[in-house]
């Protein structure tokens, strides 16, 4: 597979080399994970815990600590402790940079402790060019440092196809950009989504999963969905639009939340659209623009009719709008979701946009 991230090694690379070491015992003592992306360094610990220490030894030799919770003092020497009767001890601290006055640790970069595999565990990027993680990043012989960013769209549209491949089943064409469209690039909620639909296709004589699959499996149906609201309103079919986006809320079990993905798929799709504004008179070819889009190429129709439809200045307006209305719903108005929605589908569907 093939993952880009800006020259840096990808961050499946880093988790699949890290997990290898896991699983073949080449453990070095210390692991720092940082990023955005939270499922790929709570997976590594999993792997760790498994591979790394029995469950008859866990309870004197693994510590799960939180930064938040225990002094540095503390986490420190619980980290120099020797283990009781194995070989090793695991450490484990989580939310290690909201650990106060955690630039202790940088004793333990110097002077890591043989008989133990502390892994600390970052919530998004800390500074690395201060204490302690400077003195961390500078032991390679005993450090391993890896970041974790959120994966870009074109690259979770890969891990979930390969996720469901692993898993015996298969996605049928363009179902994994839908899942992306839903789910935004969140690893976690695309794996337990993944679990969902393998649960809801059971064990059918082929398994391959569908898009219709996809919306049953959400409580949708083929006429009432997120993707027939969005084909509505770029169609300015203004009456479906209102039809389907009140079916919508109305079936939902949280108005807000239907209202806030509502939003995300339509801007989702504008913005793509706005990109190919951008792109038309450059000359790329086809295989290009749906790569710098992130879609699948045979979905680049779509796109290539909004643009027609759609000026330039109709797609601006259309994305303050969205963001306005997102606001909106996250409280900063008296309106309900419902009537957000009602509001904006209109302005959405007129030609040209309305402004209230």
């Amino acid at each position: 597979m093939t993952y880009r991230n800006k020259g840096k090694k990808p961050a499946i690379q880093q988790f699949e080399e890290i997990q290898m070491e896991f699983r073949e015992n080449r453990i070095m003592p210390v692991y720092l994970l940082h990023g955005d992306d939270s499922y790929l360094p709570n997976q590594l610990q999993k792997i760790l815990i498994e591979h790394a220490i029995a469950p008859d030894d866990q309870d004197f030799n693994l510590d799960i600590m939180y930064g938040d919770e225990v002094t540095a003092q503390t986490a420190l020497s619980v980290c120099q402790m020797a283990p009781m009767m194995v070989e090793r001890r695991i450490v484990i601290i989580r939310r290690f940079d909201r650990l106060k006055n955690n630039k202790l640790f940088a004793l333990l970069a110097k002077q890591p402790n043989p008989a133990a595999v502390v892994l600390l565990l970052c919530d998004g990027k800390p500074r690395l060019n201060i204490s302690p993680y400077n003195a961390l990043n500078r032991n390679k012989k005993s450090v391993k440092v890896a970041e974790f960013p959120r994966l870009d769209k074109n690259q979770a549209r890969t891990f979930a196809r390969e996720h469901i491949l692993k898993n015996g089943y298969q996605l049928e064409n363009g179902v994994d950009g839908m899942l992306i469209d839903f789910l935004g690039n969140n690893l976690e909620l695309i794996v337990n989504e993944i679990e969902k639909l393998i649960t809801y296709v059971g064990d059918r004589d082929q398994k391959i999963i569908t898009s219709q699959d996809v919306l049953q499996a959400s409580g949708q149906t083929r006429e009432i969905n997120i993707f027939e609201l969005q084909d509505a309103v770029i169609q300015r079919r203004a009456v479906d639009a209102h039809r389907i986006s009140e079916q919508l809320l109305v079936r939902s079990s949280s108005r807000q939340g239907e209202a806030l993905r509502i939003i995300a798929i339509l801007s989702n799709f504008l913005i793509r659209v706005l990109k190919l504004h951008e792109l038309k008179d450059k000359r790329l070819d086809r295989d290009t623009i749906a790569q710098k889009l992130e879609v699948a190429p045979n979905l680049l129709f779509k796109y290539y009719n909004a643009t027609a439809n759609w000026s330039l200045q109709d797609v601006h307006r259309a994305i303050q709008l969205l963001l306005s209305a997102d606001c909106e719903i996250k409280g900063l108005s008296k309106r309900g979701p419902r009537l957000v929605i009602t509001l904006l589908v209109t302005q959405l569907a007129s030609e040209p946009l309305r402004q209230y």
